[in-house]
């Protein structure tokens, strides 16, 4: 359910997408956030102790848990629980009391998702609030063309633990049954779903690359139309349900601002499409003009491109170059057809080319090579090593970049908030003449760990003072070990005699230790003008 930037796509909580589905008379407040379970959610004091107070009396409160509840060993003294009783028995109304067999500081109820679950339905309804139960999606566990029980989240028995913690969408109904609170079953509308993609299929369009767990854009729409149907089957809120569009491009702008004339630059948009008329045809993808050409695959350009799909849905990456022909403003939209019908989806693009002198091609580029502070240019411009500044170098790691095992640096993250002491600074000037900077790039990821974040700013002054922040909506996040090319087009002009410095200042939200940065291939490219 959890909400991500955009940066983080095309990773998606499915109650991103729920607000499309209602009117404007109905606000959609999404406190979910991942790595949560039922116990541990209750108890953080920025979860449901800050957001209780928020509820008021005729709010409808959605109630999704059970993914995290599952965790054991040493992480189940905060979030682990047990369906119903951590010792197996009962049927969750009453567990007896007696001290938890793992967690010996508390008693069996600490460790029932079913005495969470009542709690936090009785304290709603106390607010004078209206929750409503959804069980948890599907895990992809896979058995032949089947999701597994355990993909159901009826678990069995632990590693070092004794007793199965059993059937969390039971309980859930069970709860549901008792408390007479509405109840949808997501689990079983997302298991219908996921295995009529099959396993390859689902892996490619459903889930992220990195788990089984998290959904993809197009997943995520998919959950929410399946819950606002739901919630309509129970007449809950079907006055303001409005029809939604069966394709979402995500961002749906995209914007330049000024570029060097005949110098591209790529920006990439998460195409997702659900029940689509018919169940198996294509849609094309057209370009307003020359100016902004159109990829599936960052590789071969055109003005119009086809996706064909099956399934009634798709979830595909569009890559639009924008190269200003001339020194003027360039606007339009990116159109598309289903099946040779104009649909009603656009894309806004727009930029502005401005002149640059005749230049070539030039670069500085630092951790291609491990954990090796030196940079790599092509001569036409000077480039200092890594400057290191508050953070420590932890051991370099294998990860997938591109698809190829790369071996990479990371520096760990320890402050919970940005430091402006800690960085990794980057530095590169023209060897003679103006460097044109158009696009700054690194590859970045949180290892160890999913809390940490970063920011990416420049400046041309020595102290950084006046510098310019790359990722201006949100902070840099990431999927753990899932390395990710941060491009950023720009028009930075140093002259003779200055100098370009790149800091990337990283943190870690939870403010624990183990967590660190991964980097690969920081990258300042341009053309240089005698």
């Amino acid at each position: 359910m959890t909400p991500y930037t955009l940066d983080r796509r095309p990773q998606m909580g499915w109650g991103e997408a729920m607000p499309q589905f209602f009117n404007s008379s109905v606000t959609v407040k999404n406190w979910a956030l991942g790595g949560r379970s039922s116990r541990s959610f209750y108890y953080e004091a920025t979860r449901w102790p800050a957001i209780l107070p928020q509820i008021n009396n005729g709010d409808y409160v959605i109630i999704q848990f059970a993914h995290n509840d599952q965790k054991y060993g040493a992480d189940y003294a905060v979030y682990g629980t047990y369906a119903f009783c951590s010792d197996g028995s009962g049927n969750g109304e009453t567990c007896s009391g007696a001290t938890d067999a793992i967690d010996t500081t508390v008693d069996k109820s600490e460790h029932s998702y079913y005495q969470f679950l009542k709690k936090y339905v009785s304290e709603i309804k106390a607010k004078g609030g209206k929750p409503i139960l959804m069980s948890p999606i599907v895990r992809k566990y896979f058995s032949g063309t089947t999701i597994t029980g355990e993909g159901q989240h009826n678990v069995g028995i632990k590693t070092g633990e004794t007793y199965a913690r059993g059937d969390y969408v039971a309980a859930m109904k069970a709860v549901a049954t008792q408390y007479s609170v509405p109840f949808v079953d997501l689990t079983a509308e997302t298991k219908t779903i996921v295995e009529s993609y099959g396993d390859a299929a689902a892996t490619a369009n459903l889930y992220i690359a990195a788990d089984s767990t998290h959904p993809q854009v197009l997943f995520a729409n998919l959950i929410a139309k399946r819950a606002v149907e739901g919630m309509k089957g129970l007449s809950i809120l079907s006055d303001y349900m409005v029809p939604v569009s069966s394709l979402i491009a995500s961002p749906n702008t995209l914007a330049w601002s000024t570029r060097y004339v005949s110098v591209p630059s790529t920006k990439s948009v998460t195409l997702s499409a659900f029940d689509l008329t018919p169940a198996a045809s294509t849609v094309t993808v057209t370009a307003p003009s020359s100016e902004f050409q159109l990829s599936l695959d960052n590789t071969t350009w055109a003005s119009s491109v086809s996706i064909p799909y099956t399934n009634s849905a798709f979830t595909s990456t569009l890559y639009v170059k924008f190269t200003p022909a001339a020194v003027q403003d360039y606007s339009g939209v990116i159109s598309f057809a289903l099946g040779g019908v104009a649909m009603s989806n656009t894309i806004a693009v727009s930029g502005s080319g401005v002149a640059a002198g005749a230049g070539v091609d030039s670069y500085a580029s630092w951790f291609t090579a491990g954990t090796v502070l030196t940079p790599v240019t092509d001569g036409l411009v000077t480039a200092s090593d890594v400057t290191v500044s508050g953070l420590t170098a932890t051991t370099a790691k294998v990860l997938a970049v591109d698809g190829q095992d790369t071996t990479v640096a990371r520096y760990t993250a320890v402050s919970a908030a940005r430091v402006a002491t800690e960085y990794l600074q980057f530095a590169v000037a023209p060897s003679s003449g103006t460097f044109n900077v158009d696009t700054i790039s690194a590859y970045l990821t949180t290892s160890g760990g999913s809390t940490v974040q970063a920011d990416m700013e420049y400046s041309t002054n020595a102290d950084f003072s006046a510098s310019t922040k790359l990722n201006t909506a949100a902070a840099l996040s990431f999927s753990k070990d899932t390395m990710v090319k941060n491009e950023f087009g720009v028009t930075i002009v140093v002259p003779a005699g200055k100098t370009l410095y790149l800091r990337i200042y990283p943190w870690n939200t939870a403010g624990t230790t183990g967590k660190s940065l991964a980097l690969y291939n920081v990258k300042v490219s341009g053309k240089v003008a005698q």
